[in-house]
């Protein structure tokens, strides 16, 4: 597949009409301890398994979107590792449920879509992996370079991962916008071989620091939202120099 130059990058971080912002960018990036699942993960879109009761919740934030009325439809993200993955739930508020995406790599940034980009080298933040997934299970994944406060210069679709594990859940009727929906839930599971390619210790040992961001797309109805702030004016992702801090088992 063609690399994606900065010309149309703004197609994987925003519908063709753009959120403005409506919060200031805070000062620090979040941080995060993952914690060492304590027991097993069966990864089938229930968020019930009790090892994901030891993982904090990462609430994400709405920098171009005003949720002050309260109709926020908001996203909740937990992550675990154990010696053969990083593991991701995202729990997601949605009145309209919407993902008509079916094809490996398609572009399901166009509707409801959780993502997770992420480096295991947080010396150089410059260079990434994109993983983009909706309501299906359908996903999208790709290298991409030239990242920091400005945003990405170019995305490698060609880049396959292998090994990942998905499962999802909804509650109300998928593409069906004459009623209101619930939400759903995305569970995953990311080998860490698909991470040996940017540097950084894989797998990682407790104390070792990965730099990430966690991300949500508009879809139908909906709004941008994200755990790290990327700064940005307009809604957009890709601007690596913000992601959050992420340390495994504990800080160091």
């Amino acid at each position: 597949m063609p690399t994606l130059r900065l010309t149309a990058l703004l197609l994987l971080a925003a519908a063709p009409v753009l959120s403005e912002r409506v919060q200031a960018p805070p000062a620090q990036v979040p941080e995060t301890v993952i914690p060492r699942a304590a027991g097993s993960i069966v990864v089938d879109g229930d968020p019930g398994d009790a090892a994901w009761r030891q993982a904090p919740p990462l609430e994400f934030i709405f920098p171009w979107d005003d949720v002050s009325g309260g109709d926020a439809q908001s996203t909740v993200a937990r992550m675990l590792y154990d010696d053969d993955a990083l593991y991701l739930l995202y729990e997601c508020v949605d009145p309209y449920l919407d993902a008509e995406v079916t094809e490996h790599d398609g572009p399901v940034y166009e509707e409801d879509a959780v993502e997770i980009f992420v480096t295991p080298n947080p010396s150089d933040v410059s260079a990434y992996f994109g993983y983009e997934m909706n309501i299906r299970g359908v996903w999208l994944d790709y290298l991409a370079f030239g990242g920091g406060e400005h945003g990405t210069e170019s995305i490698h679709f060609e880049w396959q991962a292998e090994g990942v594990l998905m499962g999802t859940s909804h509650d109300g009727t998928l593409n069906d916008h004459s009623d209101t929906d619930t939400g759903w839930v995305l569970e995953m599971a990311i080998p860490f071989d698909n991470f040996r390619h940017l540097g950084g210790r894989v797998p990682p040992e407790p104390g070792d620091e990965w730099r990430l961001n966690l991300n949500r797309t508009k879809g139908y109805e909906g709004q941008f939202s994200m755990w790290s702030d990327s700064h940005a004016d307009e809604a957009s992702f890709h601007h690596s120099a913000f992601f959050g801090r992420a340390f495994f088992g504990r800080r160091p």
